[in-house]
């Protein structure tokens, strides 16, 4: 029964005028957003397909799922046609259920015919650009260092980060050990560096950096001078030789000219295992995605079994809006519970304890706590990031994201059939 009422809620939904434009409006959007302006980066065209798709196109079809889910059952209780369904042997949690699922159907009709249409624009510009602009268009698997240290002297430090002065005065280092253990066969490597550089000379916008990578075991040691540009990532491509002979390698750099410093931590070089795997990472993407869908349409058809339309719609986009700034709510209840926590960023007035705060925290901080425990958390289902970095889905987040919409979905399905079960129809 819940497969007929799915079917029969899809059918119904797939003649509304407002979903013919709703996959127009997107289709038009991928068409144009590769003419939107960006930076001279070869790879900023693709990017910003990404962005637009998984922040504008993905946002407007939510949003219309969320109209489409939030009036179906009002209106058919308006319209008195719910009395055909109740007039049968079926009970009301099944009801729910059917609307969910038939639902969830359209976000996925959806999500294919937009997604098809975004990854086949990207991989028809993606193909234009140079070999090097094309990690984009790679799934990495990301492995942080082992083990960070600097030989050497530190010119100083400041936040937490070491500056180094060039001419061999000091030097970083990052070990990665058990790396037999992680790769894949068929994957290569390559080591990407994010480095706080500056210089004393005026004019530069690069400076020289050696890099050495060393097989550990066997003491081999390759040294190469790179040009290490500011605000710029660094990659460097690693023979897969290295981790047959030893699964431990170091990374070492340090800046050529005693001019020119870095600015380094432990988080600064990664290592990364690179396969061609776009499309599958894209489609875990997607199937990330569509859990967000019908995590929302859960909660729109909730509130649909009891409030109006109207209601029920600006209900389920206020929970969503507000999904998406929940840490936002819970840094804002950790500094009302400790003014002392974020003292570097408060004004001097608060920095101290006073009338005032005792209050505010007293009558907001623990509905701030409920709140940001009780709303859903669509922060969870942001996978543009792995998209934009190249950086593989791993199987782990997809099953944690999935576990996190049964457990919500489920409790939210729960309360739908009870409130839908004691809800009286005259």
């Amino acid at each position: 029964m819940i497969l007929t009422i799915a079917g029969h809620t899809f059918r119904e939904v797939i003649r509304k005028k407002i979903l013919h434009v709703l996959i127009g409006l997107g289709i038009l959007i991928i068409i144009v957003s590769p003419f939107i302006p960006t930076t001279d980066e070869p790879d900023a065209r693709v990017k910003m397909m990404l962005v637009v798709f998984f922040q504008v196109v993905v946002f407007l079809c939510i949003v219309g799922v969320i109209f489409l889910s939030a009036t179906s059952l009002p209106h058919e209780i308006e319209d008195r046609t719910i009395y055909g369904v109740l007039s049968k042997p079926v009970s009301r949690l099944k009801i729910v259920a059917g609307k969910i699922t038939g639902f969830a159907l359209l976000s996925v009709l959806v999500l294919i015919i937009l997604g098809l249409v975004n990854v086949v624009a990207i991989q028809r510009i993606a193909s234009r650009l140079p070999e090097e602009f094309r990690s984009i268009l790679k799934a990495r698997n990301e492995f942080a260092a082992s083990r960070f240290s600097i030989q050497g002297k530190v010119h100083h430090v400041r936040e937490g980060i070491a500056w180094i002065e060039g001419g061999r005065t000091g030097i970083a280092l990052w070990s990665f050990s058990d790396l037999y253990k992680k790769l894949a066969d068929k994957s290569s490597l390559e080591v990407e560096f994010n480095l706080k550089i500056d210089c004393s000379r005026k004019d530069v916008d690069a400076i020289p950096l050696v890099v050495g990578i060393e097989d550990a075991g066997a003491g081999q040691c390759k040294t190469s001078i790179l040009s290490a540009k500011i605000d710029e990532p660094l990659t460097i491509k690693i023979d897969r030789e290295i981790v047959k002979k030893s699964g431990t390698i170091n990374i070492t750099a340090f800046p050529m000219h005693s001019m020119d410093y870095i600015g380094v931590t432990g988080e600064d070089a990664k290592l990364y295992s690179v396969q061609k795997g776009f499309i599958s990472n894209y489609i875990k993407a997607m199937g990330v995605t569509f859990l967000k869908f019908l995590l929302i349409i859960t909660i729109a058809v909730m509130g649909s079994t009891y409030l109006s339309a109207p209601v029920s719609i600006v209900s389920a986009l206020v929970v969503f809006l507000c999904g998406h700034i929940l840490d936002f709510v819970k840094d804002f209840s950790l500094v009302i519970q400790r003014y002392d926590v974020h003292e570097h960023a408060l004004p001097p007035v608060l920095k101290k304890p006073n009338i005032l705060l005792v209050y505010i925290e007293y009558l907001i901080k623990k509905p701030l706590e409920w709140v940001s425990v009780i709303l859903p958390d669509f922060k969870r289902f942001d996978s543009l990031k792995f998209l934009l970095k190249g950086i593989n889905i791993s199987w782990e987040t997809v099953g944690i994201s999935v576990g996190y919409t049964a457990l919500y979905a489920g409790i939210c399905l729960f309360i739908a059939s009870v409130i839908f079960k004691k809800r009286e129809f005259l």
